[in-house]
């Protein structure tokens, strides 16, 4: 199964709301998506063996997304999650 790559440059992310933001606008989040941390570890289970994805700059992001992120890659075999 082919991966779609997204690339998303969490440059100036500071905050849970600026996450989800930029988040918003570079994933294909269902309709009703709920900007929030268990909603993006529901859609990263959900979807993630067909993605990966590369965040740069994200050393000022929240450390919860870090987790969140994490969790999800051990919870959906194929997801692909890097920080560059």
């Amino acid at each position: 199964m082919k991966k779609t790559e997204y690339r998303i440059d969490l440059k100036g992310v500071r905050s849970a709301r600026a996450l989800h933001a930029r988040l918003d606008g570079a994933l294909p989040f269902p309709e009703g998506y709920g900007r929030n941390l268990d909603a993006l570890y529901d859609f990263l289970t959900e979807h993630g063996p067909r993605m990966r994805l590369v965040f740069s700059n994200a050393r000022t992001a929240p450390a919860s997304f870090r987790r969140v992120c994490a969790d999800a890659v051990a919870s959906a075999p194929g997801l692909e999650i890097v920080f560059a």
